[in-house]
C-alpha cells in the first residue's frame, strides 16, 4: 500500500509541475522533495533525539531504537558521562546521537559512505551536538591507503558495504558503486591527527572488523576500557576474541545473556 501511495503522490507532483518552464519545474520539485523529508523524534532522558530520514532505509533504525539492539543500549547506558566513545561504522548516527545527547558522552563518529555521512552530520546538527560530536567521512583498516568502498547500495542508511574488498559478512557484494575513500589504520590516524582518544569503541562495519582492531593494537592496549563488536560469523568471532584476549581484554558473556542477543559482543579490559 505504502509503495503504491508513494508512486501516486510522486506522479501527482510531476503532473502538477509539468507545465512549468524547465528550470522552474526542476526547482519546484526539488523544494517539494526537501519539504517532505521526514523527521523522527525518539524520546530519551536527555530530551527528544531527532533524526532526519531522507530514505526508506534510514527510517528503520530510529523507529526501532529500543528493540533493535537492546544489548548495545545496555552497554551504552553503563558508560560514565563525559567519557569518550568512538563509533566506527556510525551509519546515520543512531547510537552516536543517543550516546551524546541522552547519556552525555563525548563521541567521535566515523562513516565512510558519503550519502550516509551527510545524514549523520545533519542529525548531529539537528540535535545541537556540534560541540560534543565530531564526525569524519573516512574508513579504518589495518594500514593506511587510498581504496574504494564497495557499496551494495548508495542509499543513505544502507549497510553491508566493504572497504578494500568485494565481500561483507553476508558474502559477495553485488557492487552497484565503488566510492573512493581515504583509509587509515587507527594507529596512523592517531599519530597524524592527535584526536581525542577513546575510552570505549563501538565497531560495526559488516566486513573488516578484525583488520581494524589489528590496526589499533597500541591504542587498544593503552587507552580503551571496553570494545563492542558486531560479529556475524563464528570463525571471525573466534579470531576477534583471540586477538583482543592477547591485548588484555576478556569477553563479558553475561551482560546480555538474559536478552537473548549475541550478535554484539562486549570485551572489557581484564583486571
Amino acid at each position: 500500500m505504502s509503495k503504491r501511495l508513494s508512486i501516486a503522490l510522486s506522479g501527482f507532483v510531476r503532473a502538477a509541475t509539468s507545465y512549468l518552464k524547465p528550470y522552474r519545474r526542476v526547482s519546484t520539485r526539488a523544494q517539494v522533495a526537501e519539504m517532505l523529508v521526514p523527521v523522527v523524534r525518539v524520546p530519551s532522558k536527555g530530551g527528544d533525539l531527532v533524526f532526519t530520514v531522507p530514505t526508506q532505509r534510514s527510517a528503520y533504525e530510529p523507529m526501532h531504537l529500543q528493540e533493535n539492539e537492546p544489548e548495545t543500549l545496555r552497554w551504552l547506558n553503563s558508560l560514565p558521562a563525559n567519557e569518550v566513545l568512538w563509533d566506527i561504522g556510525a551509519n546515520n548516527g543512531l547510537y552516536t546521537i543517543y550516546a551524546a545527547k541522552a547519556l552525555g558522552l563525548r563521541v567521535l563518529a566515523f562513516e565512510p559512505s558519503a550519502s550516509t555521512y551527510a545524514v549523520l552530520t545533519r542529525n548531529i546538527e539537528l540535535n545541537g551536538l556540534g560541540g560534543r560530536v565530531d564526525a569524519y567521512c573516512l574508513a579504518f583498516d589495518d594500514h593506511s591507503h587510498l581504496e574504494h568502498l564497495r557499496m551494495a547500495s548508495t542509499e543513505a542508511g544502507h549497510s553491508m558495504h566493504a572497504f578494500g574488498q568485494d565481500h561483507s559478512v553476508k558474502g559477495a557484494i553485488q557492487t552497484v558503486f565503488r566510492q573512493a575513500v581515504t583509509g587509515f589504520s587507527i594507529a596512523d590516524f592517531c599519530r597524524l591527527f592527535n584526536p581525542t582518544l577513546p575510552d570505549h569503541i563501538k565497531l560495526d562495519v559488516d566486513s573488516i572488523e578484525l583488520k581494524i582492531l589489528q590496526g589499533a593494537a597500541e591504542i587498544l592496549s593503552a587507552h580503551v576500557k571496553t570494545v563492542m563488536v558486531e560479529v556475524e560469523e563464528d570463525q571471525i568471532g573466534r579470531d576477534i576474541q583471540a586477538f583482543l584476549t592477547g591485548l588484555g581484554f576478556a569477553e563479558d558473556r553475561a551482560y546480555a545473556a538474559d536478552l537473548g542477543h549475541t550478535r554484539n559482543r562486549l570485551f572489557r579490559r581484564a583486571g
